[in-house]
């Protein structure tokens, strides 16, 4: 008898482990990740300066992604600044308590501008909960980085506006200067994007 009900817990188990599994994260290699960007051609905008190609901008966008660790679940907290709200939408912070801003999966999409998180106020302009961007499956995370981008409108001058606050983050400085054919060495070669400029 003990044994049927060690089995019948086993089985339990195991049926709860597969379920949890399809819903978690996975850590994905860069080249998968590069492959994924190049089916998707997410279109450089004029925004990014003429001499940008699409593989300098896979290659950033990659390299953000190592940032994490290639961790299709990962999520950071950071203290909002509160010199800096982010547009006129927000909830004004106040002076005792600092707002923590989300920042979701592999890209780091904000649960500011992204997704809703429940947490904070938020232009959600990916129409999804920022869950949706932890889980393994990163097509949704492509989908809305592509919608953000493709948002972004030269600035006037002077006139900082946050879709170009968004572009900042996603040309991260660190990855500013990587060469995609260096960078990228170690994957299998697949057809060269056009440069295609929005």
């Amino acid at each position: 008898m003990k044994s049927v009900n060690a089995v019948k817990m086993l089985g339990a188990f195991a049926l709860v482990f597969l379920l949890s599994s399809v819903t978690e994260g996975r850590i994905i290699s860069k080249c998968e990740l590069k492959e994924q960007l190049e089916t998707t051609q997410i279109q450089v905008i004029r925004a990014m300066g003429d001499k940008m190609t699409v593989n300098d901008l896979n290659a950033r966008l990659v390299c953000l992604a190592g940032t994490t660790g290639f961790n299709t679940s990962f999520v950071t907290n950071i203290p909002a600044k509160l010199k800096e709200p982010l547009n006129i939408h927000s909830i004004k912070p106040n002076t005792t308590q600092r707002p923590v801003w989300h920042l979701y999966g592999v890209f780091q999409l904000s649960d500011q501008l992204a997704c809703d998180s429940g947490m904070n106020p938020s232009i959600n302009v990916c129409n999804t909960t920022c869950s949706a961007f932890t889980d393994d499956d990163i097509t949704n995370d492509i989908a809305c980085l592509n919608t953000i981008i493709s948002s972004i409108k030269p600035r006037p001058k002077n006139n900082i506006t946050l879709p170009l606050v968004t572009l900042s983050t996603i040309l991260l400085k660190e990855c500013h200067f990587v060469v995609p054919s260096q960078y990228f060495v170690d994957c299998p070669s697949a057809s060269t994007p056009s440069r295609g400029t929005i």
